[in-house]
């Protein structure tokens, strides 16, 4: 047998090494049990919790990326919306003016321009009041057509992730361009292009049916435009939910725990902690042996 000492309890201390040993591992496998994360702080994985942390502020980027792109989509849905009903009142416009290229009397012709005045008045008033979150879609002269910038990525500066849904001209204000009596020639203006509405001739009226099918010609261009920004965004936001979702799932692989393997460890070092208390029992024991000798 080998030889026995009382200042000194090689195996009580050995023992008693590897029984903190195990309780710093178990207590580790708790606490990744209790917050489901492999990586609680940088002594777990310091690369690893920097890879994470990437990611999960990616994923973040992209989500708000993508909320941005959903108000862009909201801007040109707005726009389209105004357009038609633009395009719905152009429409009665067009009738009006084919009937004034019709033989009638000036009096007859003045409530016809009257009428149509009213219908370009309340275009002018869609095109005003279109707005989205205190942003005018349309505006009335260039120097306040604002761009609408989409931010819908992560990344900035060199690496540019915004899409830019233009700021259009888009007015008629019927009330003063036809006159005091009302029954005066109406201007629309999109984008520069100047449309006049004029019955008050029958000639004026003939020439006004081809301006008319140029304007509605015009709010369609426009809300073609809208759309294709639209689907653009729509792509764009599909693109975003795909990468949001491997974004996270990549962070996960990395940060959170497999509970079936920690579980496997918990068991373990749950085991050889109450293995190592009953042989710490047993090492204090053995400096006893000296007083049988001392018999």
């Amino acid at each position: 047998m080998g030889s026995l000492k009382v200042n000194y309890n090689f195996q009580s201390d050995f023992t008693h090494m590897n029984m903190l040993k195990t309780e710093a591992n178990l207590n580790k496998n708790m606490e990744r049990l209790a917050t489901g994360n492999r990586i609680n702080n940088a002594v777990d994985d310091a690369a690893g919790l920097f890879i994470a942390d990437q990611l999960k502020t990616f994923s973040l980027s992209v989500d708000q990326g993508t909320k941005n792109a959903q108000d862009g989509v909201s801007v040109a849905q707005i726009a389209q919306g105004s357009l038609v009903e633009v395009y719905n009142i152009l429409n009665d416009v067009k009738a009006k003016t084919i009937q004034g290229a019709n033989t009638m009397d000036s009096s007859a012709r003045q409530e016809l321009q009257q009428d149509i005045n009213h219908l370009v008045d309340s275009i002018g008033k869609i095109f005003k009041d279109t707005e989205f979150n205190g942003h005018n879609i349309f505006v009335s002269d260039n120097a306040t057509a604002a761009d609408f910038i989409v931010q819908y990525g992560a990344r900035g500066g060199t690496i540019n992730q915004t899409l830019t849904l233009k700021g259009h001209v888009a007015t008629a204000d019927a009330a003063s361009t036809a006159g005091e009596n009302g029954s005066g020639a109406t201007h629309v203006l999109i984008d520069g292009n100047k449309y006049t509405i004029d019955v008050t001739s029958q000639s004026a009226a003939q020439a006004s049916i081809a301006d008319v099918d140029k304007l509605i010609k015009a709010v369609d261009d426009l809300g073609s435009k809208f759309g294709a920004k639209q689907l653009e965004l729509e792509k764009i936001i599909s693109n975003n939910e795909t990468i949001a979702v491997n974004t996270r799932e990549a962070e996960s692989r990395i940060r959170n725990v497999d509970f079936a393997k920690e579980t496997a460890d918990f068991t373990k070092n749950n085991i050889l902690m109450q293995a190592g208390a009953a042989m710490l029992g047993q090492a204090k024991q053995q400096p006893q042996l000296v007083t049988q000798l001392l018999r």
